[in-house]
């Protein structure tokens, strides 16, 4: 088995090695969106133990059948294995059970690792799997101490509504379980080395931290060259890429389309989004909530607002999708027409900056304990924004990024994107960001210039203002 590039993911195999050592048989659940790396995690976490690792595919139940008992064969160094015929997932998992023992003794250690990739293929048309494996789990595998069975998905809607639901015959049963998140501008950079950190933050904007996303991005000699590669022609990966990331977690995608595309412009809420899409109201909460689980979407009400405000705003919190849906989609035919694709000035022009500037501000709003830890602040309560629609007595606000710590200490912070260094202007902005904040909390204000950029030596000598540069954000 074959690992590509391996970083980070500390705390995700420190958890599972726990699982391994630990003196019980255990379950853990892992799922996560589709090229985040969750296969390649498995993979590095099982190398040097006993395992069997069965990656599910989009196969017939006999074909699927075959192989899992031809692999099984192999795990345990059995040709006699290999060739049973079974017709039932029951069936198949009786012949695991009894190969149990050799898998471990191949792999002289004291725990076996089961792991069933992509779970979610497994189950497609046989839903009497995961019955199954609950009986097995309760009347053979629990009281041994000598299995570590870990089912893993990335259909996020499947893991979460029928492993991991109440309904589930596995509720209750896990031992361990997480979602494998994208990675953050640290590992993100270590993935594209041959970048400075400026193209390697363009490429995280573009598309965020998943992993298979970056290698591709990080390819050649520029951002510019790779967005114009892989976006912007028939052929391009993330020409349709969208289809997949989509079919696989939802039955019907045209309202989510028009959704997304609402949302790829700016944070909007319910009632606009009524307006815009066609949608009425009260089925678009009920995509909305499901954008939401998926974490293509989050709701968001103004830092500082009581907790049931109806001033409440969804924002597209998906690197891709946000790329796809405003530069891909809206030029689908105009890309399929173009011979050769279109180049970057062509498809996005002077567009970038803004965008990336948007999208920085959400990269900011990741970073927040980051940003917290460098200026002496630790431990963040909560992230967000401020914003006020203008009235005929006050000014509208829109302030980036808010951020309250534990030691009532509230940061707000103006994001600046580009490659120039941020100067006076930057700071009169955030001054006037902070004298609007309404800090019901009575928190102390600390001001925070996140410069991509860096500032200027004017802008350093301002004693009040903290400053945050890439450098920092990658720490």
């Amino acid at each position: 088995m074959r690992c590509t590039v391996f970083v980070g993911r500390e705390v995700e195999l420190a958890v599972m090695d726990e699982g391994v050592v630990s003196p019980r048989s255990e379950l853990c659940i892992v799922y996560g969106r589709r090229r985040v790396g969750k296969s390649t995690l498995l993979e590095h976490f099982v190398a040097g133990k006993p395992f069997f690792f069965f990656l599910a595919g989009r196969e017939s139940k006999r074909l699927q059948l075959r192989r899992f008992v031809r692999e099984l064969g192999d795990a345990c160094g059995d040709p006699l294995t290999s060739r049973v015929a079974v017709g039932e997932w029951e069936e198949a998992l009786t012949l695991l059970d009894r190969s149990l023992p050799a898998i471990r003794d191949l792999g002289k250690g004291r725990k076996t690792v089961v792991v069933f990739d992509e779970f979610q293929w497994m189950c497609a048309g046989c839903p009497e799997l995961i019955s199954d494996i609950q009986r097995f789990w309760d009347q053979r595998w629990k009281d041994r101490d000598d299995l570590c069975l870990v089912l893993c998905g990335s259909s996020t809607s499947f893991m979460l509504g029928e492993v991991l639901a109440r309904k589930s015959p596995l509720f209750g049963r896990r031992t361990r379980s997480f979602k494998l998140e994208p990675f953050r501008l640290k590992e993100a950079a270590l993935f594209i080395p041959n970048r400075n950190l400026f193209e390697a933050a363009e490429v995280y904007l573009a598309c965020g931290g998943i992993p298979t996303y970056l290698e591709i991005m990080g390819a050649g000699r520029s951002f510019h060259a790779a967005l114009a590669r892989e976006c912007f022609s028939p052929t391009a990966y993330f020409f349709d890429e969208v289809r997949f990331v989509l079919s696989e977690q939802l039955k019907e995608t045209d309202h989510y389309f028009r959704l997304l595309e609402q949302l790829a412009v700016r944070a909007q809420g319910v009632r606009e989004l009524e307006v815009a899409t066609g949608i009425p109201s009260g089925q678009i909460m009920f995509y909305l909530a499901r954008l939401q689980m998926l974490g293509f979407v989050a709701r968001h009400i103004p830092m500082s607002a009581a907790r049931n405000s109806k001033t409440v705003r969804y924002r597209l919190e998906d690197y891709y999708l946000r790329l796809y849906f405003t530069f891909i989609h809206p030029q689908r035919e105009r890309i399929r027409r173009a011979q050769g694709g279109l180049s970057f000035e062509q498809a996005v022009g002077a567009g970038w900056d803004a965008y990336a500037g948007r999208a920085f501000e959400q990269l900011t709003r990741e970073h927040a304990d980051i940003i917290a830890e460098q200026i002496g602040h630790g431990g963040v309560l909560a992230v967000g924004s401020y914003w006020r629609k203008p009235t005929v007595r006050k000014h509208g606000v829109q302030i980036d990024v808010v951020v309250q710590c534990q030691d009532r200490t509230t940061l707000v912070c103006e994001c600046k994107w580009g490659r120039g260094k941020a100067g006076a202007d930057a700071v009169a902005a955030l001054r006037r960001q902070a004298a609007a904040y309404p800090n019901v909390e009575r928190n102390t204000v600390q001001l925070v210039l996140v410069a991509a950029g860096g500032v200027t030596d004017a802008v350093r000598r301002e004693n009040d203002v903290a400053i945050v540069t890439l450098d920092d954000l990658r720490k």
